[in-house]
This record gives structure tokens, C-alpha cells and sequence, in this order.
């Protein structure tokens, strides 16, 4: 291993011990495995995130395979979301055009399905996740875009999409969608589709973050709206190990991080009015990391124990010197986040883009904890 990816290595290991972990806040539910009937009486548990293993074989050479230690994957295509696996370097990309890629970290990507979808303005597969009971049925969901709608659909390799929600609004942009299950429930946050008013409307599923008990194609169930309205680039995250649901959206008039509670209006915990272009986040212990790609920007959003709204500014991670721009996050098996770079759509690109990048937690005084 050379050097520079000992030091990479070392930082990151650095990093990750100096966070302190906290509680978030109030939790969405008791239990994984528990479907999403509401706040429980007790606070969300919490593990030690991991460092990296200090030594690690050398990446084999090939046009694909980046030596940056904390590259996870390469050569993807408009990267919309990432899912990564039980294994810190495998891990499943969906790519807006309508593939799914299986991925790992020395490995030629591998297309496990194509799912036919309408890219007209920021439509396209824009989020997937898998099956609760992934292991037993293979089975993944996805939120696509038709000609003539949004939508959620349940798909798996050789069958086709099964719907679960249509009709979702489209326009010339606000198509791009988020999914997310806590416990068997699917949570939903949908676009605005450019029409500020219909996120308002109640009657509307335009700019919403929604709830779908159990879904099952062929058996609707109208779904429960959780927030209103939500703007554009809406995006989910929920840390693994439990605790409260965030959106985070570019609105009208700010970029904001939401926390979605059932039974009360969201409530925001950080906003930006210089509107910095807030594409994803990825729930960890003690905050938020949010990536922003007008600012070309990752920052951490401290939450401490018990609040739900930030006290204090955000704490810079990365800038774009050195890989970029980032979209879509994901909070990894060791309680680190991850990011899909965005280069080929926003620039400059690099010879191993579009990349997942391990997103290594700030240390020193980015802990989370009280002064």
C-alpha cells in the first residue's frame, strides 16, 4: 500500500474515533422490524461507527479502478442513489437512465436490471431501495418517471415493475423522487413538480413526504401525508440504527433539512437561504451530512442529543477540489457516509467518474456533544 493511502487511511480512522455519538431525536419507531405506527417513549439506540482496516490489499491497475482508498466504486453513469451492502465495498447505484448496477471496489459494475423510465428534466430512476425482506425475496422499489407521471414501483430481475403509487405529478422539473422504509412502511418524499401551490394543496401529491403502510402492488391503500410543501431534489435519510426521518429539499425560497415527525408539521432544523443546491443527506450519529451542489459543498449538520434543530452552523467536510461534486448520499454498514459524485452531468469529470466516495466524518470539535 503506498503511503499516501496509509495516511488517507489513518485520517479517516482519526476522524471517525473522535466523533462523539449522541442520540438524534425522538424516534419513528420502536423497532426495525416494527411497522411505523409513531413515536415510541424511548430514545433511538446508538453504535460506535468504525474505522476502516488500517491495511487492506493494493487495488488491482485497470481504466476503472481508482487507487483513492476511500473510492468505493467507479465508471457509474448520472448516479441517483446508492445502496450500500453488508460489505463495506459492495453495494448496489442506480443510475438515472434506468439501470441498476451492482457494484464493488475492484470489480468491473455489473447491471442486475434496466427499468424503462422518461429522463425529461430531472426525471429518470432518481431513488431505490430494497425489500425489508430483501434476502428472502429479492425484491427492490423503485421511484421512476413516465411520459405522464411520477411513481413508485416494486421490481426484481426478469419480471416487470409492479406499481404501487401512480399519478404522482410531473413538470419540467421537481420529477426527482426519494424512498425510504422504516420498519415494513415505505416513506415517499415526491417533487413539486416546478409548481410551488400544488405542494401546498393537501389534494395534491406534488411536494409531499408520504407514508405507505405495507405496500403491495394491486392493492392500494391511499397513502398518509406526513409533510407538505416540499420543493426540489427532495431526498430521505434515516440513520440505520433508528431515530427521526429528514428531508431535505431546495424550496422556493431557501434550502432546507427537515425533520418529519407523524401527527406534527415538519420541522426544520437547519436552513440555508443562500440556497447552496441541497441534493442528499445521510443521517449519522450526532447529525446530518448534507451534500450541496451549487456550492460543491458536503457539511455536517450537528443535532445534539434531544434537539431538533441545529444550534450552530454547519460543519464543512469536503469542497469540490477533490472529487468533485457530490448528489445522493447514504449512511454505510459502519455508520459512515457515502456519496455519488455527479461530475458528467456538472463538471469537471475525472477518469474513474462518476465515483461512491467514503465521506470521512470531521473530528476535533465536530463532535455533536456539548462544549
Amino acid at each position: 500500500m503506498s503511503e499516501g493511502s496509509r495516511a488517507a487511511r489513518a485520517t479517516l480512522a482519526a476522524s471517525v474515533a473522535a466523533v462523539l455519538l449522541v442520540s438524534a431525536c425522538a424516534d419513528f419507531s420502536g423497532s426495525e422490524s416494527a411497522p411505523f405506527t409513531g413515536l415510541p417513549t424511548g430514545g433511538a439506540q446508538t453504535t460506535t461507527p468504525q474505522a476502516l482496516p488500517t491495511s487492506r490489499p493494493p487495488k488491482p491497475p485497470g481504466p476503472c479502478i481508482d487507487q483513492d482508498p476511500l473510492v468505493l466504486a467507479t465508471c457509474l453513469t448520472d448516479p441517483t442513489a446508492v445502496i450500500p451492502t453488508d460489505e463495506l465495498e459492495n453495494g448496489y447505484v442506480a443510475e438515472r437512465g434506468g439501470a441498476v448496477q451492482y457494484t464493488t471496489t475492484d470489480m468491473p459494475n455489473r447491471e442486475v436490471l434496466r427499468i424503462g423510465v422518461d429522463t425529461a428534466g430531472d426525471g429518470g430512476l432518481t431513488s431505490l431501495v430494497l425489500s425489508p425482506t430483501y434476502a428472502e425475496d429479492r425484491l427492490m422499489f423503485a421511484y421512476v418517471s413516465t411520459p405522464t407521471d411520477n411513481r413508485v414501483v416494486r421490481v426484481t430481475p426478469g419480471d416487470e415493475p409492479k406499481v404501487i403509487l401512480a399519478g404522482i405529478p410531473k413538470g419540467p422539473i421537481g420529477n426527482a423522487g426519494s424512498l425510504l422504509f422504516v420498519g415494513r412502511d415505505l416513506v415517499v418524499a415526491t417533487g413539486n413538480a416546478g409548481d410551488p401551490n400544488a405542494a401546498r394543496d393537501p389534494q395534491s401529491l406534488a411536494g409531499k413526504v408520504l407514508l405507505l403502510p405495507s405496500p403491495t402492488p394491486g392493492t392500494p391503500v391511499p397513502p398518509k401525508v406526513l409533510a407538505t410543501d416540499g420543493g426540489v431534489r427532495a431526498s430521505l435519510c434515516r440513520n440505520p440504527e433508528g431515530g427521526p426521518v429528514f428531508v431535505a429539499d431546495q424550496g422556493v425560497t431557501q434550502d432546507r433539512l427537515r425533520v418529519v415527525t407523524p401527527g406534527s408539521p415538519a420541522t426544520v432544523a437547519w436552513s440555508w437561504p443562500d440556497r447552496p443546491g441541497l441534493e442528499g443527506c445521510a443521517a449519522v450519529d450526532g447529525g446530518v451530512v448534507v451534500s450541496e451542489s451549487r456550492a460543491g459543498k458536503v457539511e455536517l449538520v450537528l443535532l445534539p442529543k434531544g434537539a431538533t434543530a441545529a444550534d450552530r452552523e454547519p460543519i464543512p467536510m469536503l469542497d469540490r477540489k477533490r472529487y468533485g461534486v457530490f448528489g445522493r448520499l447514504a449512511t454505510g454498514p459502519k455508520g459512515l457516509p457515502q456519496g455519488l459524485t455527479t461530475n458528467k452531468v456538472t463538471g469537471p469529470v475525472a477518469p474513474t467518474d462518476d465515483r461512491i466516495v467514503l465521506l470521512p466524518l470531521p473530528g476535533g470539535d465536530a463532535t455533536g456533544g456539548e462544549d
